[in-house]
């Protein structure tokens, strides 16, 4: 069975990782190209093509798929199966259509919930109970192929990004093995259009915390954010990153800090935070920051007009 992989984020790594293992054929790794990262702006490969390169794999990083000599590669490579995971590359009609037998994706969720690109972020900004991974057949529409494969998690809202984002990845590949160890007796499942939710991709401005939110939203925001690309706030122009705070009893204006330890009023009861990070510093627990720098109480976080 000849498999052409297409990924590019550390969601990805496991995914391929089980296929070497299981001494799958993999022809080629597709990723997307190296992008400028950082304050030096210096090109960084994505994440799964530093691994598929350590790893001596064959990989491709086209722009797009409009160039038809990019597609002519792909084509040589005679794929019975792609297998996409985390890839970011909308893929045309066209392309899902080269391999032999189908593409098959693997996805952060338990689908038809949470379609898109942030489904990890999504599950734990909403609370949810569960979430999961899904293998599924892939169509033109966006995640929305027959499933052939899923597996349910359920979430105890403690899970942070870092923590559900590799747990999933494991649990995806792991799904992946199975599906294509049982190509011939994998069932298909359509989506129920009905349950359909959408993960769009996480945008800066929603990094930012809203104190005029409730206090339970926001501590769900943290560990959906935590740690990167990591939510934040501003006191005195500064930029303060915020990696785990709790619910607690208190009341005032939005924004307005109630308790030097850095208590915080929302629109509805107060956030405690615990872990924080000063612009260029480390992580660290409140309660030593506050050592050294006073958050006064009566200021208020992320106003300009006060």
């Amino acid at each position: 069975m000849k498999i052409v992989f297409m990924g590019s984020s550390t969601f990805a790594i496991p995914s391929l990782q089980i296929l070497k293992h299981a001494q799958y054929d993999v022809r080629a790794v597709y990723t997307q190209p190296p992008r400028k990262a950082g304050r030096g702006k210096n090109y960084k490969e994505a994440p799964l093509a530093e691994f598929a390169l350590s790893e001596g794999f064959k990989v491709e990083q086209p722009e797009s798929f409009d160039d038809p000599n990019v597609v002519a590669v792909l084509k040589n490579y005679d794929p019975d199966f792609l297998v996409v995971v985390a890839y970011g590359l909308i893929l045309p009609k066209e392309i899902l259509e080269i391999p032999k037998e189908f593409s098959i994706n693997v996805h952060g969720s338990f689908l038809p919930y949470w379609r898109g690109a942030s489904p990890v972020n999504q599950v734990i900004f909403n609370r949810d109970s569960f979430t999961g991974v899904s293998i599924i057949k892939m169509i033109e529409e966006l995640d929305a192929g027959p499933i052939l494969r899923q597996e349910k998690v359920m979430l105890n809202h403690t899970e942070t990004f870092g923590s559900l984002h590799q747990l999933l990845s494991e649990l995806g590949a792991k799904n992946l093995l199975q599906t294509l160890n049982n190509i011939n007796s994998n069932k298909e499942l359509l989506q129920n259009d009905k349950l359909v939710s959408y993960a769009p991709k996480i945008k800066k401005l929603d990094t930012k915390l809203d104190f005029n939110q409730q206090a339970s939203s926001l501590e769900a925001r943290i560990r959906g954010l935590a740690p990167t690309p990591g939510a934040w706030f501003e006191y005195k122009t500064e930029r303060f990153k915020v990696f785990s705070a709790e619910v607690v009893e208190g009341r005032g204006e939005a924004g307005l800090i109630i308790n030097e330890n850095l208590i915080i009023a929302c629109g509805k009861k107060a956030l405690n935070v615990l872990e924080i990070q000063r612009q260029g510093k480390d992580i660290m627990r409140v309660s030593d920051l506050v050592r050294g720098f006073k958050f006064k109480k009566g200021d208020y976080v992320n106003h300009s007009n006060h």
